[in-house]
């Protein structure tokens, strides 16, 4: 015979009572029905926005297959002229990246710095045998003047543009070039890391630590819609046919900020031509093709971080101001992660409301509150930590560094507020690439200059040494 339990409607609205006790028994805990839904309502909502590309991401990023190398190509390395834009401030890192470079054998390599140090350029070459290279002079200082001055003598199908601390992996430019393999493809770049220190202090973490996110984020967005916040200016491949025109010379020079001629932000400027002009930019994400560079190891790390804050809001909101490819259909993810993403700051801000409106959701259901926001604050852990974990799977004594890098991404966040409001700053350090412009060594001084500058590139270690797992 079937047994039914009747709801009682004297004693709990939710409860029945037992057919051989006659006690009263609640079905549901009425705490659970306390929580107030107003504000569990707006936590959802700020949760999604916040999180959801964080989710999307962690798929995303290992999901994504890098792009495979033909068996027979169309691009070689005999396709591709390099440009190497140098203040010259560093010669041992010159030669270092030098020699990386020519191991891929490019068809030609150019290196362009200030008029005054180009005979020195010249025999820092001649002693490293480097025969590929041709160095150029500029009167002044200037990275996009300096591009420029190179690519008038390119006649190569592709042009990489790299900086002049950087190491490409062997075999760097037959995985690049995979990517134009896509005809829509006009420019390509790849993945990039911090050259780790052999006992690497908190800075140089902090410059592993913003990499290895960037890498994440820009990957993720690539795979998904072809969007990209920036194709990095430390190495990037561009058909010559769209750099090489009136066009883009015009252009690349004529690119302001507030009617302030513009010297930094050229990496931001060349993504905004590619994209608007119809061309697709694709990333290589093969732990192969992995390019190491060098940051501030120092307080001067801050003043990058700024700097680059500040190409980040000039960038995005003259794209958000003069162009219109960011808000179509053929860019849905990006708009979301990179354009409407950037509202997401101060990160302190934006985690302290969230935490605000689920503690007020849970203000009748005192005894959930803790557990709750425990677990939101387990989140909030994981999702700060999620995208060093390929990192501390190579180096796990790394961990050591975790709480500088909790910190140091909220204190970021109101360092991108500064920014926000320092646009006006366009220049960076101008008075020390003035001090650059004049010649580096006299007669006497030239001989000891060049031969500490090839054995400083001999003590470093290789590139392949450097770095550990190459996942």
């Amino acid at each position: 015979m079937d047994v039914f339990l009747p709801l009682s409607t004297t004693t709990h609205p939710l409860s029945y009572t037992h057919p051989y006790t006659g006690n009263s028994l609640p079905i549901i805990d009425q705490s659970l029905f306390a929580m107030d839904y107003r504000f569990l309502s707006l936590f959802a909502a700020l949760f999604t926005f916040r999180y959801l590309r964080t989710i999307v991401s962690v798929f995303t990023f290992l999901l994504y297959k890098p792009k495979p190398i033909k068996e027979k190509p169309t691009f070689r390395g005999e396709d591709v002229t390099v440009i190497i834009p140098t203040t010259f401030k560093a010669p041992g890192e010159l030669v270092r990246c030098l020699r990386s470079i020519l191991a891929c054998a490019p068809a030609q390599v150019f290196i362009v710095t200030a008029a005054a140090n180009v005979a020195l350029v010249k025999d820092l070459c001649t002693l490293n045998l480097f025969q590929e290279v041709c160095v150029l002079g500029v009167d002044r200082l200037n990275k996009r003047h300096q591009m420029l001055r190179a690519l008038k003598e390119v006649q190569t199908s592709l042009t990489v543009c790299a900086d002049d601390d950087v190491s490409w992996p062997e075999m760097f430019l037959d995985y690049l070039l995979a990517v134009f393999e896509d005809p829509t493809v006009g420019a390509g770049g790849s993945r990039q890391r911090v050259r780790r220190h052999s006992r690497p202090n908190a800075w140089n973490f902090l410059g592993i630590a913003y990499l290895e996110r960037r890498a994440w984020n820009n990957i993720s967005t690539n795979a998904i819609d072809g969007s990209i916040s920036t194709l990095s200016g430390r190495t990037a491949a561009y058909r010559t046919d769209i750099l090489k025109t009136d066009e883009f010379f015009h252009y690349f020079t004529h690119d302001t900020w507030l009617g302030r001629p513009l010297n930094s932000d050229d990496d931001k400027c060349l993504t905004r031509y590619v994209y608007s002009h119809g061309w697709n930019i694709a990333l290589q994400s093969d732990r192969r093709a992995v390019i190491e560079t060098t940051m501030e190891d120092n307080s001067q790390y801050i003043a990058q971080c700024i700097r680059w804050a500040r190409a980040h809001w000039r960038g995005n909101l003259t794209v958000m101001t003069n162009e219109t490819y960011w808000r179509s259909s053929r860019f849905w993810w990006g708009c979301y992660v990179i354009y409407a993403g950037q509202m997401q700051t101060p990160a302190a801000l934006i985690d302290g409301i969230s935490f605000w409106c689920f503690v007020s959701a849970f203000a009748g259901s005192q005894q959930f509150v803790l557990p709750a926001c425990a677990c939101l604050g387990l989140w909030v852990l994981l999702t700060k930590t999620i995208k060093l974990l390929p990192h501390f799977l190579r180096y796990p004594e790394d961990f050591v560094f975790l709480p500088v890098s909790l910190f140091f991404s909220y204190l970021h966040g109101l360092i991108i507020v500064y920014a926000l409001f320092t646009l006006h700053r366009t220049h960076w350090g101008s008075q020390q690439l003035e001090s650059l412009e004049a010649a580096r060594a006299e007669n006497e001084e030239r001989s000891p200059l060049l031969g500490g500058s090839v054995a400083e590139a001999d003590h470093c270690s290789d590139y392949s040494g450097s770095i550990r797992g190459m996942s």
